[in-house]
């Protein structure tokens, strides 16, 4: 019987992705390999130790990561590099040799776990652009089990991925992949055109092709919640309290923002929306807040002083909070409830998972109002949510006043829908479908969102559906 080995950067016990996860391995079972979250010092003659540990519903094998792996590796290439490239903004971007070099070291050390503890027939999950190398790393220890791998950030339209230095270098271990899982239609295409464009391929049908002689499918697979785990948040005394507490302490109107204060979050947007809602509409000033939770910016570290130094031209400096710390997940959910807006408008984005989080935490007899940005994942399925320009400011504020002066009528039924969405395409469905596809090359895509495949060479910008 084949097995599953998820890949991910890191088993943090206490965020979205991890329950995630953990959702989908304690029903599948398998074995996750993960970074354990130590940083050792750097010894060049040793390998990384690996710590096999056997669990109730599943196995986990962990090692750590060096000093150099992760300030170069992860924080340096990945986050100063990759991370704006993929989020349309090159421009950003800043790449360096010992970051390349530090980038392939860690990801040489997640392919040995796999290969020494991969069995003939196992199915290979890898997740996400942190560990591209990885791939081909396995491939070249002869390794022939199926490999998928799954985007979750957007993938660059045009020819933005060529900013990359060493892109050469990425696109030839993702080509030894068997399956390439996107979060939009869009994101897949962009992929699909510019390989068209850059190598000789041989088209199978309109999402699969051979090159090299190895056939690659494409798939469209968002990420979706542990739709149960948000259950059990709603029902916790920390949930219950926090959002007490926010209630009693915050105006009446909070509209919640999140993710980190930099360009491509689209936070300063976020503000001058603010801004205008406060000057078109005087008579919020006393009971609107938005409250950022942030944590410290993964590209330009003083953006956050340039954006509290914005803040001083606000009509009312308290309309804007800043929170920067780390919550449980129980009491991200009373913030979620407390909160009458989510205001998620990152100007480029793959997964929304503060969005679906925001929905399944809300209370359906008096649920809150989602506002998405248009360039965000999922925002062909969630059509409950407010849609918005992040670019601009004053397509924000009208939709911050429609949002809060919304009926409780209308806002039941947008929750409605939106929480049919998640409940439909939660954790296990995404993984059914990845592996299903995985296992099944000749299945089209499991997910049918409104939208075309499009393979037409020298398209470049995003495609609206």
């Amino acid at each position: 019987m084949s097995g599953l080995i998820l890949v991910s950067h890191n088993l943090h016990q206490h965020s979205v992705l991890s329950s995630i996860y953990d959702g989908i391995m304690s029903q599948r079972g398998g074995i996750w390999v993960s970074w354990n979250g130590d940083v050792v010092e750097d010894d060049p003659d040793a390998l990384h130790p690996l710590s096999f540990r056997v669990g109730n519903k599943y196995d986990t094998l962990t090692f750590p990561l060096t000093h150099e792996e992760c300030e170069e590796g992860y924080h340096g290439y990945v986050y100063q590099g990759l991370w704006p490239v993929f989020h349309q903004r090159p421009d950003l971007a800043r790449f360096t040799a010992e970051g390349f070099k530090q980038y392939l070291k860690l990801n040489e050390t997640y392919a040995r776990a796999v290969t020494e503890y991969a069995m003939p027939d196992d199915a290979i999950w890898i997740q996400d652009y942190h560990l591209i190398p990885s791939i081909k790393f396995i491939r070249d220890t002869g390794l022939t089990n199926r490999i998928g791998f799954c985007f979750h950030q957007s993938f660059p339209a045009g020819q933005s991925f060529e900013a990359i230095p060493d892109w050469h270098s990425l696109i030839g271990s993702l080509l030894c992949c068997d399956l390439i899982g996107f979060q939009t239609v869009q994101d897949m295409n962009n992929f699909l055109l510019w390989v068209e464009t850059e190598f000789r391929i041989e088209h199978l049908s309109q999402t699969t092709f051979r090159i090299h002689g190895r056939i690659i499918s494409t798939g469209v697979f968002p990420v979706g919640i542990d739709t149960s785990v948000s259950v059990c948040l709603k029902e916790s005394n920390s949930c219950r309290f926090m959002e007490r507490q926010c209630k009693e302490t915050l105006p009446v109107n909070i509209i919640l923002s999140g993710g980190h204060l930099d360009d491509i979050t689209g936070f300063p947007n976020r503000i001058r929306g603010m801004d205008i809602l406060l000057k078109m509409h005087p008579e919020y000033a006393k009971s609107t807040t938005l409250l950022q939770l942030t944590t410290p910016s993964m590209t330009t570290q003083s953006l956050e002083s340039a954006l509290k130094d914005e803040l001083k031209g606000l009509t009312d400096t308290h309309a804007v909070s800043f929170i920067s710390q780390d919550f449980s997940q129980e009491e991200l959910c009373g913030i979620y409830r407390a909160s009458r807006v989510a205001l998620v408008t990152p100007l480029m984005a793959g997964m929304s998972l503060m969005a679906r989080m925001y929905v399944a935490s809300q209370d359906s007899d008096n649920p809150g109002v989602l506002i998405l940005s248009q360039f965000a994942g999922g925002t062909e399925s969630m059509k409950g949510a407010i849609i918005v320009n992040p670019y601009d400011p004053n397509a924000i504020a009208d939709a911050l006043n429609s949002a809060l002066k919304l009926p409780l009528a209308e806002r039941k039924k947008r929750h409605a829908h939106l929480l049919a969405e998640i409940n439909r395409h939660d954790n296990q469905w995404w993984a059914d479908s990845l592996l299903t596809r995985l296992d099944n090359p000749e299945t089209e895509d499991a997910m049918q969102i409104r939208g075309s495949v499009v393979l037409t060479a020298g398209f470049s910008g995003r495609i609206r559906y």
